[in-house]
This record gives structure tokens, C-alpha cells and sequence, in this order.
């Protein structure tokens, strides 16, 4: 088996073509991580610049497609959405959504063997010009799945950028956060990784990286409680040294307790994932806790001595000037030492989001295609206050914003916006 990794590439083309004619593969798997963002850009209106990776994936595909016979197997995060959507717009025959670590094997053995490949959980099939696809399977035993094969890629390359190791200490999400699908792709029961596991996992990572840190990226580290207590204690009995972070940390049970665990055990840096500090916003966006809380977990953080950040998620349905002034009124209270990340518009990615299934019932959005980029943004936010916004933001020490806006946000580049039913922003 041999891994490309595009990130490195120089010379796509060439480092590419290379590597096939070498290797010469049956079959190749292509993980697409994203389908568009929004990257910072202070020449670009609101200063971020929409961007479709789309291209970028066909044409690592086309180059596949110049030297190679080999079968096309799309996967990854941005590939769950739309399935179909990218078969069609690759002009490919397979894809594997949900979980691969026993799907992905299960394919190439009936590749190579025969079988119905249609028949795997999680695989999308084109046949005589017609799509089939079976649910994906949750993997039950993560314990029992193999360690990754961190040797096929080169880890130093990604110490170098200041890229940090990922472990995914469960799957599974059981809020019901309306503008997040996680809880119904993973269940809305946790499915954990034993402490041992993830011991054995970092030890691994140890072997074959340079870089003594790890980011536990799954959603919520911290929920079940219980089982973030269980890695933080297995982490100083184990007395590696290792140095851990998280990007998601849900103010739920984040007591100067914990945060001290969490210290002693080697905490680097911790995210705070607000969303919202408006009671209001919180409840519509069925987050799952209190402004209370959320007072209780800066509370915490700020005297525990633990670099950490908070992030915070505006323009949800329901958001005001009100309720923005409400969050950015709790957290000016607190030293947040590694600073505030703001985004501006939620993106509309899939049926499986709540607020997705909101606006269609709404008519606001109807049949339209989420595949290109949706965002909403509240009709409340008018231009002229997101103007000011961002001026007061950007005047907040620590403070980053990134605004959401596929071309055509209020018509201000490129095509216009569509208005639904009560004025509801769509931007595409």
C-alpha cells in the first residue's frame, strides 16, 4: 500500500503520475475532506474569499484517470453528504460513506474476489447508469480495529508544518445541535475507545512521529465525562509525557476538578466551544446546556492556568444584534487567554441537519442544490450591523472572524441571494 498526500505535493502532476506508474494500483481510494470553505482574505469582501475545493479533487482524478487503470474508490468526511452528487460530478462508479475501517477491507475483498459490492454497508454503486447505495454500518468494537498506519506517511513531513496527530477517542454524539449532523451519521450512542486503546494508540503515534503532541479531535471530548476522566488519569499513569489538546470542549461539567485533571495530565490546549452565550440562542440551537454553565466553564478555565480559546457561532435562525450583544457581554468578562474565534453564516450541508429540514419546511430553501454551498444567515443581521460587527470584533484583542459566504451573500458578489418565506437569507 502506498499513500499521496497532496498537502506536500510540489509538483501534483508529476509527483502523482510518478508514484502510479511505480506502484501501479488496482484499486485507489480518494479521501475528500472538504467540498468548499471559506479562507481568509483581507482583499475580499468581509475579509474571506469563498472557495470551491471541488476542482481541486477532479483533477487529482483526472491525473489518476491519464496514467492509471486502476478503480476509483471516493470516501472521508466530504464525501458523506453528497455521494451521488460527487459520483456524478466525478463520473466514477464507487464510494464508501460512514465509518471505512471495516467497509473499505470488505470492498477490496470482493473486488478482488467477486461479489455484490453493492451489498457493503456504506457503499454507493453506479450501474447501468443508475445509483444504489447501502446504509453504512457503525463499527461497534473500536478496540478491535487496527492502529493506523501512520509508517505509510511520513510523519515528520506534517511536524515540520506544525500539524499535531489526531486520536478519535469515540464516535457517536448525543446532543441534538440543529445546525450539526454528527449525532444522526454516528448515533446518538457513544461508542468508546478503552483507555488502554487510546494509550496504545499514542504510543504508536510516538514510534513514528517526531511531534510529542496529540489533538483528540472527536466531537466533545469531555462528555462522557466520565471517559475524558478515564483518558487524563490512564495519561499520567502512563507517564509518557506526551502533550494533548482538544478543539471541542462543551460546557458540561467543566469544574476546576476537571481542569486540573486535565492539567496534570498534560493539557496544552483546550478549545472552549461556546457557539452561543444568548439563553435564547442556546435553546433554539438545542445545544444542550445553560449560560450558566457556560459561565461556569470560563470560570474554570481562566483560573486553571490551561492555554485555552473559545469559539463562537453567529447568525443562527433567531440570532439578533441582541442576542450577539448577550454572548460577546459574557465572554468580555473573562481572560480568554488564546483568544475567540467567531464564525459569521451556518452552512448548509446536508437533509441530515435540523435547520436544513427547517427552512425547506419554511419553503425557504426548497429543492435547492447543497452540493454547490449554501449558507444561511439571519434576516435580522442586516449588512450594515454585520459592518459594524466585524469593526468591533476585529478591535477585541484575540479575536478572528471568518465569515461564511458562498459568492452571492445579499447579492453582494456575484449571483444574488434568495429571499424565502419571513425573510430568510440563503446565500448560494
Amino acid at each position: 500500500m502506498r499513500v499521496f498526500e497532496r498537502l506536500f505535493a510540489e509538483d501534483l502532476k508529476g509527483e502523482l503520475c510518478a508514484l502510479l506508474q511505480d506502484f501501479e494500483p488496482d484499486v485507489i481510494g480518494v479521501s475528500i475532506r472538504l467540498v468548499f470553505g471559506d479562507e481568509l482574505d483581507p482583499q475580499a469582501a468581509f475579509g474571506t474569499r469563498h472557495t470551491d475545493l471541488r476542482p481541486r479533487v477532479r483533477e487529482i482524478v483526472e491525473i489518476i484517470r491519464q496514467v492509471s487503470k486502476a478503480v476509483i474508490v471516493l470516501g472521508g468526511p466530504g464525501f458523506n453528504y453528497y455521494a451521488v452528487d460527487w459520483l456524478r460530478y466525478l463520473d466514477l462508479d464507487y464510494g464508501i460513506r460512514g465509518e471505512g475501517e471495516e467497509s473499505f477491507p470488505l470492498f477490496l475483498r470482493r473486488f478482488e474476489q467477486g461479489g455484490d459490492l453493492g451489498t457493503i454497508p456504506g457503499c454507493v454503486v453506479r450501474k447501468d447508469g443508475h445509483f444504489s447505495s447501502t446504509p453504512p454500518r457503525p463499527v461497534e468494537a473500536l478496540d478491535g480495529t487496527p492502529l493506523p498506519a501512520y509508517e505509510l506517511f511520513g510523519m515528520e513531513r506534517y511536524a515540520a508544518r506544525g500539524i499535531t496527530p489526531a486520536v478519535f477517542a469515540k464516535r457517536g454524539c448525543a446532543f441534538d445541535c440543529t445546525y450539526c449532523p454528527y449525532s444522526k451519521i454516528e448515533g446518538k450512542r457513544y461508542r468508546l475507545k478503552s483507555p488502554e486503546r487510546i494509550m496504545a494508540e499514542i504510543r504508536h503515534i510516538q514510534r513514528q512521529s517526531p511531534n510529542q503532541r496529540v489533538m483528540f479531535c472527536e466531537n466533545n471530548f469531555n462528555v462522557p465525562k466520565s471517559h475524558a476522566e478515564a483518558i487524563c488519569r490512564a495519561l499520567i499513569a502512563e507517564g509518557m509525557g506526551i502533550r494533548w489538546g482538544t478543539g471541542d470542549l462543551r460546557p458540561v461539567g467543566v469544574t476546576p476538578e476537571f481542569c486540573q485533571l486535565m492539567s496534570d495530565s498534560g493539557c496544552f490546549y483546550a478549545n472552549l466551544a461556546i457557539e452561543s452565550a444568548s439563553a435564547g440562542m442556546l435553546k433554539r440551537m438545542k445545544r444542550g446546556y445553560t449560560v450558566g454553565q457556560v459561565r461556569e466553564s470560563l470560570e474554570a478555565l481562566s483560573r486553571s492556568g490551561i492555554p485555552f480559546g473559545a469559539s463562537l457561532m453567529f447568525g443562527a435562525p433567531g440570532e439578533t444584534p441582541e442576542t450577539i450583544a448577550e454572548s460577546l457581554r459574557v465572554l468580555g468578562e473573562y481572560a480568554i487567554p488564546n483568544g475567540v474565534w467567531v464564525t459569521i453564516g451556518i452552512y448548509l450541508w446536508t437533509d441530515l441537519q435540523d435547520i436544513v429540514g427547517e427552512l425547506r419546511g419554511q419553503g425557504a430553501i426548497g429543492d435547492q442544490d447543497l452540493f454547490s454551498g449554501q449558507v444561511y444567515l439571519s434576516p435580522a443581521l442586516s449588512r450594515s450591523y454585520l459592518e459594524d460587527l466585524l469593526i468591533e470584533l476585529k478591535a477585541k484583542p484575540g479575536y478572528q472572524v471568518q465569515v461564511n459566504k458562498p459568492a452571492g451573500l445579499f447579492g453582494w458578489e456575484g449571483t444574488p441571494a434568495t429571499k424565502g418565506k419571513e425573510g430568510t437569507h440563503v446565500c448560494a
